[in-house]
């Protein structure tokens, strides 16, 4: 039996925001002889303002195309037999006819108001390119017993398990976070990559960019698609589809805090009556994957414990350099150590018979201030000698004086008495 899950998580920088989730899902089960699936992730940006209703009218516009070109199955197996190719790109160009008209039918309904493009635009609006603020990305998928095929332009991803549970991704766009090519560009529908299978395989698994890019890689990215396809397999009622899906929301939910904040959308399409005859090649890749993700654990350990080795080698080596270095460091210091040891004697020899010539002139200058002393005290007493003796040369010098005059007075005085 065709069956089929979706969910759609609003990112958590748009509840921030307080804007709309802008990725939408479309899952039409309805048909008897066919699914189809389709998701579409509308551009988080001011100037595509309306690209939450362009994520919608694409996935619309991709399941009316699909079930114009599909209600009358068994000549569509006959086209699609004759020439796949053709015939899926007329349903491409469908599809961007049909979200053109959808655009333009919202806008007669609801007309851009002078508030959007004061708010978005700047008043920068170019009502010639009005499917621009409605821009997005678009895969779609669809399984059927004759043919299965797919589109997808932007970023999104789009993953096949075929019937014997092998997983691959035949549109690869994922991760490609330089992939802009979108529903609004002239050159749009040459800008599809397409996915043919004569077979129905297991499942056709699509998300928007916003799953991938919680990832770490790609790798990490498929593992989380099987993982999940191992468990289609339980969804065999309505109620255990809704758990599935609020399980899926929740997880996105998240991914989505812990990873871009993006909004996450989901949507598979599968085989169940497969699913038994591939649950243990499925139980088998999940258990490889695991083997996988220990092997390279353990490797991503040995290069650490290699680049830990390289490091505390080089580290060693330095060590050694350095324990050369000190080592030859030592040996000069200590031949250095002992030319200063003789130097050292040699100045405490020059400084001995220094200090004895220091002695010698200490004694000797002792004996210059002792006799100097002596000196002055016999200067000072033969200074006071010579001043006394002065004094006494002029007393007799004065009395001699006296004398004379006395001399004198006493001839005069005889000369006069003779007359």
């Amino acid at each position: 039996m065709l069956n089929g899950i979706s969910a759609v998580t609003t990112g958590q920088i748009h509840i921030n925001q307080g804007r709309e989730c802008e990725d939408y899902t479309e899952l039409d089960l309805e048909r008897k002889d066919y699914v189809m699936t389709a998701v579409a992730d509308g551009h988080s940006s001011q100037k595509h303002f309306r690209s939450d209703r362009g994520s919608q009218f694409a996935a619309e516009a991709a399941k009316e195309s699909i079930y114009e070109y599909m209600n009358d199955y068994n000549r569509f197996v006959e086209a699609y037999n004759y020439d796949k190719q053709y015939l899926i790109n007329r349903i491409i160009k469908m599809t961007i006819s049909k979200w053109h008209i959808k655009i333009n039918e919202d806008v007669d309904m609801n007309p851009i108001t002078q508030n959007e493009i004061d708010k978005y635009l700047d008043n920068d609006f170019d009502i010639e390119n009005i499917s621009s603020i409605y821009d997005t990305t678009l895969a779609v998928g669809v399984m059927s017993q004759e043919c299965s095929f797919g589109f997808l332009i932007g970023d999104g991803s789009f993953v096949v398990i075929d019937k014997n549970g092998k997983m691959n991704t035949p549109i690869d766009n994922i991760g490609n976070r330089n992939y802009k090519k979108t529903l609004s560009d002239d050159e749009a529908y040459n800008n599809f990559t397409t996915y043919f299978s004569d077979e129905m395989p297991f499942a056709i698994m699509i998300s928007t960019s916003g799953l991938y890019n919680s990832f770490i890689d790609k790798k990490d990215f498929l593992d989380y698609n099987y993982s999940i396809a191992t468990e289609l397999g339980s969804l065999n009622t309505i109620d255990d589809k809704i758990n599935m899906e609020e399980k899926l929301g929740e997880q996105f939910e998240e991914k989505s805090k812990q990873g871009n904040q993006d909004d996450i959308s989901m949507s598979i399409i599968f085989n169940s009556d497969n699913y038994d005859g591939i649950i243990k090649n499925l139980e088998n890749m999940k258990k490889i994957q695991e083997i996988d993700n220990e092997i390279n654990y353990s490797k991503e350990k040995i290069k650490i414990f290699e680049l830990n080795n390289e490091q505390i080698l080089s580290q060693k080596n330095e060590n050694n350099e350095n324990i050369e270095k000190l080592a030859s460091e030592k040996q000069e210091l200590e031949k250095l150590n002992i030319d200063l040891k003789e130097q050292k004697h040699l100045l405490e020899e020059q400084i001995k018979k220094i200090q004895e010539e220091l002695s010698k002139i200490t004694s000797q200058e002792e004996h210059i201030d002792s006799r100097k002393m002596e000196i002055d005290s016999l200067l000072e007493k033969y200074k006071t000698i010579d001043k006394e003796k002065e004094e006494e040369l002029n007393k007799n010098i004065e009395d001699k004086r006296r004398e004379e005059e006395h001399i004198k007075l006493k001839e005069e005085e005889k000369k006069y008495l003779q007359l």
